[in-house]
């Protein structure tokens, strides 16, 4: 009996150290690089240069559900694309892989007006405006027209209805000794869970009249930076409220974990460095409402060969991404040297993707391990930390020979696979053309350390 009780003793310490080595290599265990795989969706077949074709630069792109939304931008003939709203079926997360027959459908606008303000029953052509999702809506704020100049529309939302597909207005007031100038160039993202839209950035033109002058004086200042701006829309009382001023220009923003991201280039050396700047929304309007509970956060990052990092760029994508167990990243993908100058050049063009850990927060898997790393362990937790992204080969290949999209800017993005993956559509390539292909970046589960995700 005595010999049945120490065995079982031995058993379970056996057991127990198993279990405390494997906690500690879960602990040590890195959170980055992280692996993925890259996939493309078939090209849909409308090679033409007319505003309607696929092929574009400057649009938007929206998952909601299984599809991704296109809307806008401009066509390889530099005209701006029709109002259409384009839908394509994104492919599983088990089976990720181009598919010759990839479901594509438009959805032209009816060309109806209000009988008494005249008002349109859908938004005019557009590029480089802003599109988020709310449920089952897609929103589209701001852009620019076929003449360069920001679209004003009295600060409303145009919302397309995926399941009635039509479309509907939300205007929006200000709060008083606040305006809100019409922009393009900028971001807008919808909280889900709070159910409020953030507006970050963007550029406008303001009439600024020079006093000796009538009316119909030309602008004396025609360009007016809004770079910096950030708005909240409360859908319960359909109006703009102004949050802080963010730090510095965005050249990339993105939303997630209740709080703001962008990427900015140094002020002081913005070839050599950039900045991550940050402002979190908090969990309630009481919260937000406190003195000083919104002000932003920078975290300034080198560019050079000793240290990990995205050379500063425009046109790139970012996209946040979830590994699961409260673990998030920021995507940085592809753009170029400089959107303002887009002749071809490889050379200023980026094809490399890059991903930055963000902070944990709460009770999850994920901020445990950052707490144990950092003040059990003494290691770094990763955080804000810089890595490029290891692609794993597949076995997929196209008719082209593509496996990988290549140097591109000015494309639309969006998460996908409920935020552990990407979806990409267009932009301008390395020759100044414009894309019409799709592709798909997902985290590449089932190699050996796989279990390093938490």
């Amino acid at each position: 009996m005595a010999e049945i009780a120490a065995g079982a003793l031995v058993a379970e310490q056996v057991v127990a150290t198993g279990v405390e080595a494997a906690a500690v290599a879960a602990v040590a265990a890195p959170t980055q690089p992280l692996k993925v795989a890259l996939s493309q969706l078939a090209k849909v077949a409308d090679s033409d240069d007319s505003p309607q074709s696929l092929g574009r630069s400057n649009h938007t792109l929206t998952t909601i559900r299984d599809k991704a939304y296109i809307f806008g931008g401009e066509a390889p003939s530099g005209e701006l694309c029709t109002s259409d709203v384009h839908a394509i079926t994104i492919p599983t997360r088990s089976s990720p892989k181009s598919a010759p027959d990839v479901k594509h459908l438009a959805y032209k606008p009816f060309p109806l007006e209000d009988a008494e303000t005249g008002d349109a029953f859908a938004p005019a052509p557009r590029a480089q405006h802003a599109a988020c999702a709310r449920g089952k809506y897609l929103i589209i704020h701001g852009g620019r027209d076929t003449h360069g100049n920001p679209i004003d529309e009295e600060n409303c939302l145009w919302l397309w209805d995926t399941e009635a597909l039509q479309w509907s207005k939300l205007r929006g007031e200000t709060q008083l000794g606040k305006v809100m100038a019409p922009r393009y160039g900028h971001h807008i993202f919808v909280d889900q869970a709070q159910d409020f839209l953030i507006l970050h950035g963007g550029h406008t033109i303001q009439a600024l009249k020079k006093p000796h002058e009538g009316d119909s004086a030309p602008l004396s200042n025609p360009t007016t930076p809004i770079d910096n701006e950030t708005w909240l829309y409360d859908f319960n009382s359909r109006s703009w409220t102004v949050l802080p001023d963010s730090p510095s220009p965005a050249a990339a923003a993105a939303y997630t974990d209740t709080t703001l991201y962008t990427i900015s280039r140094s002020t002081s050396s913005p070839d050599l460095s950039g900045s991550i700047n940050y402002l979190r929304l908090l969990n309630s309007p009481t919260e937000r409402e406190k003195p000083g509970s919104l002000a932003w956060k920078t975290v300034a990052f080198p560019t050079n060969p000793l240290t990990p990092g995205p050379h500063p760029r425009e046109g790139a994508a970012l996209v946040p991404l979830s590994t699961g167990h409260g673990r998030y990243y920021l995507v940085y993908m592809f753009g170029c040297a400089d959107a303002s100058d887009l002749s071809p050049s490889p050379e200023s063009f980026y094809s490399d993707i890059w991903t930055l850990q963000l902070p944990s927060h709460g009770f999850t898997a994920a901020a445990a391990k950052d707490k144990i790393r950092d003040k059990l362990l003494h290691r770094s937790s990763g955080t804000f930390s810089w890595a490029p992204a290891e692609l794993v080969t597949t076995e997929q290949m196209q008719p082209d020979g593509k496996v990988h999209p290549g140097p591109r800017a000015l494309l639309g993005a969006d998460s996908c696979f409920d935020g552990k993956g990407v979806v990409l559509w267009g932009g301008v390539n390395a020759k100044g053309e414009k894309e019409a292909d799709g592709w798909v970046l997902a985290l590449a589960y089932g190699y050996a350390d796989h279990d390093r995700f938490e």
